[in-house]
């Protein structure tokens, strides 16, 4: 039975692609700094520390592959958007999990970025174009999928915008909502597939501006907020305004962002 490792394994993504890997036959392993005793029957929880290299050892023992979903934005996506955090919690940590993995075998990597990474000038996205070179120079065999950004993010970020009785909604800004457990069957299709580098883009069903993201939020969830257009200045935003992080011809997504709503409130 062909053994997987799962980093992150507890994240938005984790906790949809571990039952589906399961249920496609595959032994899982999930690496954590915590024991987790919920997870799904029949899975192996290793504990450990991808920033120190503690675990490694018997995380990576046996695996045919790895899925890394583990970064330093957690679950929210909301953090690390500068540019010291996400190398010491993405870049940094990748480098030890490939460099651990090359001497015990040559497990297919599989890894998850986001559309525009290569042409968005922002902390996080810089370094997730740094943590696709250090898997592609790796000499392991690899697959990476960038996919647009998912609606427990968008989720997120409205909730704490609408925490403030006026809520600036970034003017021009646009986004791709996708569904995490639509990507996790990707990903699970990609790790049936077996290693394919850098495969097609992943993005959700529609185009939606930001304003009208934060309406229906609200709308959704009950809250009266005024919503305010504001322009933000800079080269990321600028990016994000020229849609660097689209890929409207890979509208590969289903579930739209008012059937995650509904569903989700």
């Amino acid at each position: 039975m062909t053994q997987v490792l799962v980093t992150g394994g507890t994240g938005n993504l984790g906790r949809e692609l571990v039952p589906r890997l399961v249920a496609k036959g595959y032994d899982v392993k999930v690496l954590s700094r915590r024991a987790n005793p919920d997870l799904v029957a029949g899975v192996q929880s290793v504990q450990g520390d991808l920033t120190t290299g503690e675990g490694l050892d018997a995380a990576l023992s046996s695996v045919d592959a790895i899925v890394h979903c583990a970064s330093g934005a957690g679950d929210s996506g909301l953090r690390g958007m500068g540019y010291k955090l996400p190398r010491k919690t993405d870049v940094e940590p990748t480098e030890r999990l490939v460099a651990k993995a090359s001497e015990m075998g040559t497990p297919h990597v599989v890894y998850i970025s986001i559309v525009g990474v290569d042409r968005v000038p922002l902390g996080y996205y810089r370094a997730k174009l740094e943590t696709e070179g250090v898997i592609e120079r790796s000499g392991l065999p690899y697959s990476i999928l960038r996919t647009t950004q998912w609606h427990t993010l968008a989720f997120e970020f409205c909730r704490r915008l609408s925490a403030a009785p006026i809520v600036m909604a970034p003017k021009g800004f646009k986004s791709q909502l996708l569904d995490a457990g639509e990507v996790a069957d990707r990903m699970v299709a990609i790790v049936d597939a077996g290693p394919s580098q850098h495969v097609p883009d992943m993005g959700g069903p529609k185009v939606l501006d930001m304003r009208y993201i934060v309406d229906t939020y609200l709308q959704a969830v009950g809250k009266r907020r005024a919503v305010l257009s504001v322009p933000i200045p800079g080269k990321a935003m600028a990016g994000f305004r020229a849609g660097y992080n689209l890929t409207p011809t890979h509208a590969d997504g289903r579930i739209t962002w008012e059937q995650w709503l509904s569903s989700a409130t």
